[in-house]
């Protein structure tokens, strides 16, 4: 393995290590099933660092792992939406006391966002609840940075009527 190689596995080890727990909060988010968003986290790892070892250059580890993992996270839906879901599934309660808590966080903000356009509550998960700049969103979403924007207001406009009824 050259150097190259060896340095972007070595982004790849501190990307892990540092971001995580941000990560699985970020997949968790959007899939609501801790398994599920382990699972995704952990194949788009390993399909990074296949792409290192088979020699591919990985130029932003960071843009490319959350890139990645937002693009499973819509797969994730589309699949489960082919697909029959059983009634025990409908109000997945969590299995221990310890993912209560996010899963609690999640169906609150799953409750708010219920009704606008996927695009515009991707938009307002990313800004509001992930903490990143228009500038990201924009580059994460492959849109021009006025589009996050009018997206993230229309969103926010929508939310407040409805909290007003």
């Amino acid at each position: 393995m050259d150097t190259s190689a060896q340095h972007h596995i070595k982004q790849l080890e501190n990307l892990v290590a540092q971001r995580q727990d941000w990560l699985f909060r970020f997949a968790y988010m959007r899939i609501g099933r801790r398994e599920d968003a382990e699972d995704l986290i952990q194949d788009v790892f390993v399909s990074a660092f296949r792409m290192i070892r088979d020699g591919k250059e990985l130029r932003d580890p960071d843009h490319y792992i959350l890139r990645s993992i937002s693009n499973a996270c819509a797969d994730y839906h589309r699949q489960r939406r082919q697909t029959m879901v059983s009634i025990d599934e409908v109000e997945d309660i969590p299995a221990c006391e310890a993912d209560r808590s996010i899963y609690e966080e999640y169906r609150r903000v799953k409750e708010l966002l219920d009704g606008l356009p996927p695009e515009q509550s991707e938009i307002v998960r990313l800004k509001c609840y992930d903490g990143l700049t228009f500038k990201q969103i924009s580059e994460l979403q492959a849109i021009p940075e006025a589009t996050a924007k009018s997206r993230y207001r229309y969103a926010i406009k929508h939310i407040q009527e409805r909290l007003k009824r």
